[in-house]
């Protein structure tokens, strides 16, 4: 490796479609992104129950949406009930991929300043005093269940609803010269790490994500504040340069 990681070969292992501004940012910095989805992202139908919860948006007093995804598809199937979105309701978003696509749909999100995690979630202003409150998760099929197994303890009632599902991708190819493979989740790294070669360094977003891989990869692991864009990147400039 050179002294600034240039000609470095960097796997991003993000969704299809969802990967290509980091991968900008990766060609800017002299890097040679390439593209292996590590999850495909799969839309769950919404049925008669679903569209049921979401017809009562207007009695919520929060909103939160775990990811782009959840957002993006949970949003759609809104839209189609709601020609006017509902007021007084906080929308909540994980971070700020989450909370630009509330905001292209019109709406005002609320967002950690910092953290961009679960634990930020939950020291949000809102979410402190729930009692006889409601709350609407809208996220995929699996995850953490700390932020509703929290706001129930400061008694809230918490319905979430799945709006997606995450696969392993395949087939996963990712040549033995990689230098870099950027993880942005548990289940990425879970679906994906069997092929990452041992010697090759890993970018993990959090350090929750980095203590999963720890346990499984000999390599390097850096560990960025955020699976934001520039967070990742910066993890990976922040190593390199140390190199």
């Amino acid at each position: 490796m050179n002294d600034q990681g240039r000609q470095q070969r960097v796997v991003v292992t993000r969704p299809e479609g969802q990967q290509q501004r980091l991968m900008g940012l990766l060609v800017e910095a002299g890097y040679q992104p390439l593209h292996q989805p590590a999850l495909v992202i799969e839309p769950i139908t919404v049925d008669d129950t679903m569209q049921r919860t979401l017809m009562e948006l207007d009695g919520y007093h929060a909103v939160f949406f775990a990811s782009v995804n959840a957002a993006r598809l949970a949003l759609s199937a809104m839209a189609d009930l709601w020609p006017q979105w509902p007021v007084g309701v906080h929308w909540l978003a994980v971070g700020r991929a989450t909370a630009a696509e509330l905001e292209s749909w019109h709406l005002p999100a609320t967002v950690p300043q910092q953290g961009f995690n679960t634990e930020a979630v939950l020291a949000l202003p809102c979410l402190q005093q729930l009692v006889e409150k409601q709350i609407l998760i809208c996220r995929g099929d699996s995850g953490r269940e700390l932020l509703a197994q929290t706001l129930q303890s400061r008694g809230a009632r918490v319905d979430a609803l799945a709006f997606y599902r995450r696969k392993a991708a395949s087939p996963v190819l990712i040549p033995a010269e990689t230098d870099w493979v950027m993880i942005t989740s548990v289940q990425g790294w879970q679906a994906i790490g069997g092929s990452v070669p041992p010697c090759c360094g890993v970018v993990a977003a959090g350090e929750r994500v980095a203590d999963v891989v720890r346990a499984e990869h000999s390599g390097d692991v850096s560990v960025a504040a955020s699976a934001h864009d520039e967070d990742m990147l910066s993890a990976l400039v922040a190593v390199a340069t140390k190199d």
